[in-house]
């Protein structure tokens, strides 16, 4: 079998994520032919997703890992033949190995380390159930009325989902249902609430039967999802206005979804079709961005900090600038700050710096910090007017009250333009971003509304003499993109009855 692999013959990577990416580099050196990367997912140059747009007779790799079949099967769906799959070990054991056709020495022979992909038994099994589970479900829903509404998220409830759920109880208290798969997080003030299933089982299971719509604000890949939405209409919020470039589901022909609701019309007609598939697009806004036009008593403070916290801070260290980058997926999360300058900065001008990361980011920046585990913000140790805000909780109901939001290229920098403040966009990574995100949805003068700094000197000036404040380009932003200013949790609860 191994006989059939030449240097010659086309080779796609998959998938396109760190480490595919360093396979398709190692073999590149070993002198193969990588034509690109392949990939389920992920759109952007150099990477295929999909037979058709492979070259004759190419040959598709996968990096193994805990996707390798889940990737296979994708691709195998998307047109490509099981004979043309192969797997290789992981890329760091292949900084050892040597020239094709070349004898061993010290390391081991690189078509060693290639291989057939062999669908196992285990995974045969798996579809066989999905299969059956699939005939079960279409045979209740057949049969048992449809009642209720499930709102749904695999290991995490995210902010919209939330107070969608949340409106939807306050108005319909018996029809709403909170259903979860794994979920970890802490959600203590919901705790007395008896529609919140944390965890998927038979109860739940007999609710999303039941159900009449189900609620999402993320693409979820696993089979339970995968199961439902066959039957179930669904309803996507998604999660914010994106500059980045973003998988969607569009790439799988047999979904349509009921209804995908975002904040933007423009993006509804230009952006979001691209790559999501919805019967109707709808411009209802996102119920994270209420609390831009509600006073502070007025906000659902799930999941966030308390109202006490944030007025203390305010009161003792001054009015709060948040800190909210992305998360970079290719590994490197150095984030360049200085953060005896900035916490210097802070005391001169009574300013307090609030630094919310990624959930994994936050752990490492944690623990960098030495401080302690903990599901409340932190003020950084010998920098008082720096605090960690704790990583899996909303920051939003804070974001409302902050004078200057700096961020780099996440979607929080759209929602902000509600709120009518500075924005600095800390892009110290610019060419590399692009270079391993590939293109972004928009241009960047339909995404910067604010100063563009590289550099902790550079920003600490802007906060200074108040240069980001451009409401004109504010204004202009919101108003091509017509983003929603009305309140959205109640819109949104009212259509999924409809």
């Amino acid at each position: 079998m191994q006989s059939n692999i030449n240097t010659s013959q086309p080779v796609y990577v998959a998938p396109a994520n760190p480490a595919g990416r360093a396979l398709a580099s190692a073999l590149t050196a070993q002198g193969y032919n990588v034509c690109g990367l392949a990939d389920n997912l992920k759109h952007a140059d150099g990477i295929i997703n999909s037979h058709a747009q492979s070259k004759p007779d190419a040959m598709v790799i996968i990096c193994s890992g805990p996707y390798t079949h889940s990737v296979a099967k994708g691709l195998i769906a998307r047109g490509f033949s099981p004979n043309q799959l192969y797997t290789s070990v992981e890329s760091e054991s292949l900084a050892t190995t040597q020239a094709p056709n070349s004898s061993p020495k010290g390391g081991t022979n690189l078509r060693s380390t290639i291989r057939p992909y062999k669908t196992p038994i285990s995974e045969k099994f798996k579809s066989l159930r999905f299969m059956l589970f699939s005939f079960i479900i279409k045979v209740l829903r057949s049969m048992v009325p449809q009642r209720g509404y499930v709102y749904y998220a695999e290991q995490f409830f995210d902010t919209n989902m939330l107070l969608a759920y949340r409106q939807h109880r306050r108005q319909h208290p018996d029809e709403p249902w909170l259903i979860g798969r794994d979920i970890k997080q802490d959600l203590t003030m919901l705790d007395a609430d008896n529609h919140l299933l944390r965890l998927f089982s038979l109860q739940g299971l007999w609710h999303m039967v039941r159900a009449k719509k189900m609620v999402v604000d993320h693409e979820f890949t696993g089979n339970t999802f995968t199961l439902f939405r066959r039957f179930i209409p669904v309803i996507q919020l998604w999660h914010g206005l994106p500059y980045k470039a973003l998988s969607g589901n569009i790439h799988y022909p047999d979904i349509c979804d009921d209804a995908f609701i975002s904040s933007s019309s423009w993006f509804n007609e230009h952006i979001f079709p691209t790559i999501f598939r919805a019967k109707r697009y709808l411009d209802y806004g996102y119920p994270r961005n209420d609390v831009f036009s509600q006073l502070p008593q007025e906000r659902d403070w799930i999941n966030a900090e308390p109202l006490c916290t944030l007025t203390h801070i305010q009161n003792t260290t001054g009015s709060i600038i948040v800190y909210a980058p992305t998360y970079r997926d290719w590994g490197d999360n150095d984030y360049p700050l200085d953060l005896d300058k900035i916490n210097e900065w802070c005391i001169k001008n009574k300013r307090s710096f609030v630094l919310k990361f990624h959930p994994f980011i936050s752990r490492q920046f944690g623990d960098a910090m030495a401080l302690p585990d903990s599901e409340n913000v932190q003020a950084l140790p010998s920098h008082p007017h720096l605090y960690l805000y704790p990583s899996g909780k909303n920051i939003y109901p804070w974001l409302a009250d902050a004078e200057t939001l700096i961020t780099d290229y996440s979607s929080i920098a759209y929602d902000f333009l509600l709120a009518d403040k500075p924005i600095i966009y800390f892009q110290y990574d610019k060419q590399d971003y692009l270079k391993l995100r590939g293109n972004t949805l928009v241009s960047d003068s339909d995404f910067i509304a604010g100063e563009v700094v590289e550099d902790v000197n550079s920003m600490l000036l802007c906060l200074s003499v108040h240069g980001p404040f451009t409401l004109f380009e504010q204004k202009s932003l919101k108003k091509k993109f017509n983003i929603k200013t009305q309140q959205s949790a109640f819109l949104i609860s009212s259509y999924v009855r409809e």
